[in-house]
């Protein structure tokens, strides 16, 4: 967390410690960034959301991008997330409608994108977890020339089953992510404790 801080200190969000402690402060400058940089955008600013914050352009196979949670308009939780593929996709890419490429999301905002699924019985589930299913169109990119870094040639709208899910025990992204946003599990079952089974959720992405 001491980057997000240090993120949040270079644009004037925050004025604490950078000692990756996710306390007030943080948490204070995180929902003020967020606001500026929806109202810059003229997006819908958060509500009950997942707000993702990818770092770089780079496929490093961690968890080195942000998903900033918003309880009822407050910014309650920060947490380490992917928001590109891991590693078995980029170096096995899928071919999709005649086009070859890893899927990564697009810097972008999609109201009522993704639809929260849980159960009472989570073995029944995809990933035996609660997971954000998407059932609106997304913008992504396609990349398949597998050199790690992100090239915007080749950008597809439609669906592509880019939910937002649980991305394992580990500390790398392997094959938890084909291009889904993925939080590890010691976080995400605590994330995802606010949504509402069959809620629609609005997909924001920022890129740094």
């Amino acid at each position: 967390m001491k980057k997000f801080q240090q993120i949040l200190k270079d644009r004037g969000y925050y004025s604490g410690a950078i000692d990756g402690i996710v306390g007030p402060l943080t948490l204070a400058g995180a929902k003020a960034w967020i606001d500026a940089e929806m109202n810059t955008r003229g997006w819908v600013k958060p509500v009950n959301d997942l707000v993702w914050v990818r770092t770089d352009q780079s496929f490093d196979n961690k968890f080195a991008d942000y998903c900033i949670r918003f309880n009822n308009r407050i910014a309650d939780m920060v947490m380490t997330c992917s928001t590109t593929p891991g590693d078995y996709i980029i170096f096995n890419p899928l071919t999709v409608g005649g086009i070859t490429g890893s899927a990564v999301a697009c810097e972008q905002q999609v109201i009522g994108s993704h639809k929260f699924v849980t159960s009472g019985n989570w073995k029944s589930l995809w990933l035996n977890a609660p997971y954000f299913m998407q059932v609106g169109a997304i913008e992504i990119w396609r990349d398949a020339n597998k050199d790690r870094k992100l090239d915007k040639v080749v950008k597809t709208r439609g669906w592509y089953g880019m939910n937002w899910h649980r991305g394992g025990i580990g500390h790398f992204v392997d094959d938890w992510s084909g291009g889904c946003n993925v939080v590890p599990d010691k976080i995400w079952f605590e994330a995802i404790k606010i949504f509402q089974n069959n809620a629609l959720y609005n997909f924001t992405l920022i890129e740094l």
